[in-house]
């Protein structure tokens, strides 16, 4: 199955199609409304640095 046929693959795009008409493919806009959605929440927002610690070897990272 090519990657085009893939239902998945189809369904994210259209999930990006309405994203962008919802926000008139303005990305300001989208941007705005996720910093509005992230304050709202602001006890379910993790960062990244805090949930995963790279380790030598992970990420490119070279080992110690």
């Amino acid at each position: 199955m090519k990657t085009e046929e893939s239902p998945i693959v189809e369904e994210v795009r259209q999930r990006s199609r309405e994203l962008s008409a919802r926000f008139r493919d303005d990305l300001r806009a989208y941007v705005e409304h996720l910093r509005e959605v992230e304050a709202k929440y602001i006890a379910r927002v993790v960062s990244q640095i805090t949930v995963v610690k790279p380790t030598p070897g992970d990420a490119g990272l070279p080992p110690r």
